[in-house]
């Protein structure tokens, strides 16, 4: 019987995203999961609800690590460019 979840030799299958499903958008995990996150959040309501709500959270990130002195990440960098980049579209 074949197990399932590992490969030979033992270890597990990796659980992360081929590099070709990724957004081309995001490139970070962290960015990613977050897009994910609104994405399923927001399923069933306006698509600029989940633009509102993405770049809500975007925004809170970036006031959080500067409120602390410290450098904005680049995941949070690229949830930032996500969203406005939503914004601006039709």
């Amino acid at each position: 019987m074949k197990r399932t979840g590992t490969r030979p030799g033992g270890r597990s299958s990796s659980k992360r995203q081929p590099e070709s499903r990724r957004s081309p958008k995001t490139q970070s995990p962290k960015a990613l999961e977050i897009v994910r996150l609104v994405e399923a959040l927001t399923a069933g309501v306006a698509s600029h609800d989940g633009v509102v709500l993405g770049g809500g959270i975007a925004g809170l990130l970036r006031v959080a690590y500067r409120e602390r002195q410290r450098t904005v990440p680049r995941w949070v960098r690229e949830v930032i460019a996500y969203y406005g980049r939503e914004k601006r579209a039709p």
